[in-house]
């Protein structure tokens, strides 16, 4: 991505630089006083190149800084959502800890009211209860009373003990647990809201950018984007004419195979389990499908994307996430991308359509549409 930008910046250069030029020419003020010399002319041109000059290098190094804030939104991007999850399984933890200490409550009442139970029955007098007979109560005046009365004691009233005490340990590990993921829940908490600072402010630096820019330069940089997105429309259109006609010898082969039931095995064979070409036409098309809808921060669609969101809408055809760039890289690679692969990095990810092109949304102020597969991007294969 940075080579092709960089090759359309020295095309935009060009361009404005003879567009300048010209115009210097056209109305410098010499021609309303005679015949200009050559000395004047020269000096005219390297005027107006040099001003063409400054104020290109002044576009590029904006794009340049633009394109740094967006892989930095892009990256507080998939890092919020990433401690947002980790903040949902901490809740989650600290609900299913809270549910089994009420469950284990519920269970021990019930052991404690059956050996209450069992030591009224074996002990008329009704003062005593089973618990005050194993656990050393004070009512009790010698051990070799509490060993008559365990030595009488039946198997299941040993278990029944045993029991009560394992959930007592096991209420006591649960009510630690909770206050330790009640912590890791308000330190995810912490984490989403400087996160959400940080994208926030590297959007607002993009903002600055754009308003300190001069007409001039703004309109360079206008002219940047434009031949980029040009070359990029291009790019796409080829890549679906190729598409198409891989698509026309595909079923050429399928016919041909048809003929004969052994042909028909052997390319069920090669074509394989990890190729699914049906599932895979629908990540395209769905990505294709919402090219033009503007990028904005955390979407997930049906009128806006983040890169994120956009990937998870074209893999399963339901505007939610379905993880962050982090969560992609974990997934699968795979050595022979095919089109509806996931293209992802630390900080960025798109679809990928084939031909070293994606279909991504690629930044604040742009929208979807297709782009070089970046450098550092692994491909990686849903297996939702």
């Amino acid at each position: 991505m940075r080579e092709q930008q960089t090759q359309l910046s020295r095309r935009a250069f060009i361009g404005g630089t003879a567009a300048i030029f010209g115009t210097a020419i056209l109305f410098s003020p010499t021609a309303a006083f005679g015949e200009p010399t050559s000395a004047d002319k020269k000096k005219e041109a390297e005027e107006a190149a040099a001003a063409a000059a400054s104020k290109q290098a002044e576009a590029n190094e904006a794009m340049v800084q633009l394109t740094a804030l967006a892989q930095e939104a892009d990256k507080a991007s998939a890092d919020y959502f990433t401690a947002l999850d980790e903040q949902q399984a901490a809740q989650d933890r600290m609900d299913a800890c809270q549910a089994r200490i009420e469950e284990i409550s519920g269970e021990l009442a019930a052991l404690q009211e059956r050996l209450g139970d069992r030591a009224r029955s074996m002990y008329r007098s009704g003062s005593l209860t089973f618990l005050d007979l194993l656990l050393g109560a004070t009512s009790f005046s010698a051990f070799t009373q509490n060993w008559d009365l365990l030595n009488k004691m039946n198997q299941q009233d040993a278990d029944t003990v045993q029991q009560t005490k394992d959930l007592k340990a096991e209420a006591e590990a649960q009510h630690e647990e909770l206050i330790k993921q009640e912590q890791i829940a308000e330190e995810k908490a912490e984490e989403c809201e400087r996160i959400a600072q940080q994208a926030q402010a590297a959007q607002d630096a993009q903002e600055a950018i754009y308003n300190s820019l001069s007409a001039e330069v703004s309109q360079l940089l206008a002219q940047q984007q434009a031949a980029q997105e040009e070359a990029e429309r291009l790019a796409a259109e080829e890549e679906l004419e190729r598409q198409r006609r891989e698509a026309e010898e595909e079923r050429r082969r399928q016919q041909e195979a048809e003929r004969a039931a052994q042909a028909a095995e052997e390319a069920k064979k090669t074509y394989g389990g990890d190729d699914l070409p049906a599932a895979s036409n629908s990540v395209v098309a769905r990505a294709y499908a919402e090219m033009g809808k503007p990028y904005v921060w955390g979407a997930t669609g049906p009128n806006s994307y983040d890169c994120s969101g956009l990937v998870g809408y074209a893999l399963t055809g339901h505007h939610s996430r379905i993880g962050t760039t982090y969560t992609f890289m974990g997934w699968p690679r795979v050595s022979n991308p095919q089109p509806g692969d996931v293209v992802t990095n630390s900080y960025h990810c798109g679809i990928y359509i084939g031909g070293g092109q994606m279909v991504h949304a690629p930044q604040r102020g742009d929208v979807v549409k297709v782009g070089s597969v970046f450098r550092d991007m692994i491909y990686v294969r849903y297996r939702g």
